[in-house]
């Protein structure tokens, strides 16, 4: 789970520096979230990280998001711990 733990962790930074977009964080955290056989959820820290990615994307009206670069940044802080 380290590769992913990494790409998590690139993707928030991503996220909050404006260089990943965050339909493509989503996409990327919901196959991970959808592939059960990882085991993922096993892992509290990484499966909350992987839920946050997955609602990245998500609006609150049309062009609003629901999260911002803030939001990243302290989602990245929580997943160094």
């Amino acid at each position: 789970m380290g590769d992913v733990s990494t790409q998590v962790k690139s993707l928030m930074a991503g996220l909050a520096q404006g260089s990943v977009s965050r339909e493509e964080a989503a996409d990327w955290a919901m196959a991970r979230i959808k592939d059960e056989s990882a085991g993922y959820s096993s892992d509290a820290t990484l499966w909350t990280a992987l839920d946050r990615l997955a609602g990245a994307d998500l609006q609150q009206g049309p062009g609003m998001y629901l999260h911002g670069e803030e939001d990243f940044r302290s989602w990245l802080a929580d997943f160094d711990g």
